[in-house]
């Protein structure tokens, strides 16, 4: 059915080269997602596909016969062309003109909603810290809610500053999983980071104290356990939370005090204010229910002879080309079904002649 595996031999063998990250997460060794658009707008001249571009369809009905009416405009120009079709697939993604369609002819809509988006902390000397990554941290995202029944949302990952708040794979993969959750709370909660996951508090604290006690007259901003996977801009940024000054030595921090770090560097909080900058996700949960399909042939249960494949549906992935493989196995199951039915049509209608 076109497996992740399909999809990776298929483009390796139209010499993209692809590497697999440690979570699983799938790009390109160029690191540029022009290789992959590149390889499909060459693979899509050499097949004879035609691309039409500057026009959308903006209706679309079914006659008596089974067929399709398609309304197409143009949206520079004066103009309308209707199109009659055998077979229909919508993978529109994430634009209302797609679930405008589906409606229709006859689906319901699941209301969208953003995901894989960034948060929004306002923390200035947070924001200083723009371009600094953590390798591996535990974030868990408490919602500003007065529902009861939201799951704890938790993620091990890679984690990323920006200039307006946090990102990277752990709060991308948090974004989506919680979409429709930190949709009704308006994008606000509370987020909990532990920034060495792998230590428990009390062998940060021991390796604080161990390196306290070696370094005694050096100042505290200068010297820190790099066991601890830390940078200087960030550690920094830990003694500023802690009331910590520069001038401060190793030997004027009590154990309290250091206990104290140790208890950020593990239970970090950050007040999450909303989502992300981006206004126009590329991603959304939502859309035509999986209840309205049938997933072995990617046909509507209520229209005949009309397919879905893709973001349109209410099927929604982390980051790592997770939701493009869910486009391509979709377009997949889709375009070969249609191509069955299409074949046993004509036989029909050779034997009937």
């Amino acid at each position: 059915m076109h497996g992740p595996m399909d999809t990776m031999s298929w483009f390796s063998n139209l010499g993209v080269e692809l590497k697999i990250e440690d979570d699983g997460r799938v790009f390109p060794v160029s690191n540029s997602s022009s290789s992959i658009i590149d390889c499909l707008m060459l693979e899509a001249k050499q097949r004879g596909v035609i691309l039409q571009t500057g026009k959308a369809v903006t209706t679309a009905s079914s006659t008596v016969g089974g067929k399709f009416v398609l309304k197409i405009e143009k949206r520079t120009i004066d103009f309308i062309e209707y199109v009659e079709a055998d077979y229909l697939l919508i993978a529109s993604g994430s634009s209302q003109q797609g679930y405008n369609i589906a409606t229709q002819l006859g689906h319901s809509i699941i209301k969208p909603v953003p995901s894989l988006f960034t948060f929004k902390i306002d923390d200035l000397q947070l924001a200083e810290l723009s371009g600094v990554t953590f390798s591996k941290v535990k974030a868990k995202l408490k919602l500003d809610t007065v529902s009861k029944n939201i799951p704890q949302l938790t993620q091990i990952g890679p984690m990323l500053v920006t200039h307006w708040g946090l990102s990277g794979p752990v709060i991308l993969r948090l974004s989506a999983w919680g979409a429709r959750d930190l949709s009704s709370s308006e994008y606000k909660g509370i987020l909990h980071v532990d920034f060495i996951p792998d230590l428990h508090i009390e062998d940060v604290k021991s390796a604080l104290i161990q390196h306290k006690h070696h370094f005694v007259k050096q100042k505290v901003i200068n010297s820190y356990p790099s066991e601890l996977g830390l940078v200087k801009r960030f550690w920094k940024y830990v003694l500023d939370r802690e009331g910590l000054g520069g001038d401060i030595l190793w030997a004027s921090v009590s154990h309290n005090l250091l206990m104290s770090v140790a208890s950020l560097l593990k239970h970090c909080s950050f007040q999450v204010k909303g989502k992300g900058q981006f206004k126009d996700e590329f991603v959304t949960a939502g859309g035509v229910p999986l209840s309205e399909i049938s997933l072995n042939t990617m046909e509507s249960r209520i229209q005949s002879r009309l397919f879905f494949a893709g973001e349109v549906l209410n099927i929604d992935g982390v980051t790592g080309g997770f939701n493009f493989q869910n486009a391509w196995s979709g377009g997949y199951i889709a375009g070969t079904s249609i191509g069955n039915m299409a074949v046993a049509d004509i036989l029909k209608e050779e034997v009937l002649s």
